[in-house]
């Protein structure tokens, strides 16, 4: 009789394979939901968003001290350096014609211009990789300087600041304020964008 009792408290002590499956598959439920609720693409997103931010403040900062040294914007001085003149540029400002960055003009002449002057790191251009930054300049206002980029992740595309729409092709993109109604933003997706002056 001691040896049945025995047994049985064995028995009793540890999880039934039912019990453990239960568990398990409760757990896997949980985890599921947290990873709903993080959502990973968007966290990756939101990561990018604010590495495209923070270069878009870095160039627009590296073209205000440019203006600074040198009393105007590369593209409006007497003598702009290489790639920098006006009409090979053609930028203009915001709701006309905006170049980006990925541009091979503009790239050229923030090489000779603002990362020669050392106002901007040489690696600038290779660390954005694709991202698209828009730079527009009034050229009948010297010290106009609108410097966009396009948010990714809904938290940015949310954003108060994200209230203009990029339109067009390589070479003839144009940025647009919509003061009317910026709650359409979030709407565009790919085509929103935060600018900043």
């Amino acid at each position: 009789m001691n040896r049945t009792n025995k047994g049985r408290a064995i028995r009793q002590a540890g999880f039934t394979l039912m019990e453990l499956l239960i568990v398990i598959g409760v757990l896997g439920i949980l985890a599921a939901g947290l990873l709903a609720a993080i959502d990973p693409f968007e966290q990756l997103k939101k990561a990018r968003d604010t590495n495209n931010r923070g270069a878009t403040i870095e160039l627009l900062s590296s073209l205000t001290r440019y203006y600074a040294n040198h009393g105007a914007f590369p593209w409006n001085m007497t003598a702009p350096p290489a790639g920098c003149a006006l009409a090979t540029l053609g930028i203009d400002g915001i709701g006309t014609k905006a170049l980006s960055v990925q541009d091979e003009l503009l790239q050229t002449c923030l090489t000779s211009s603002v990362i020669a002057d050392g106002e901007l790191k040489n690696t600038f251009l290779d660390g954005i990789g694709s991202t698209h930054i828009y730079v527009g300049s009034d050229p009948d206002d010297l010290t106009d300087l609108t410097v966009c980029y396009q948010p990714e992740g809904k938290a940015a595309r949310n954003d108060s600041a994200s209230k203009y729409a990029v339109g067009g092709t390589a070479g003839a993109y144009t940025v647009i304020e919509d003061t009317a109604n910026p709650a359409v933003c979030p709407g565009l997706g790919g085509t929103c964008a935060q600018c900043f002056e």
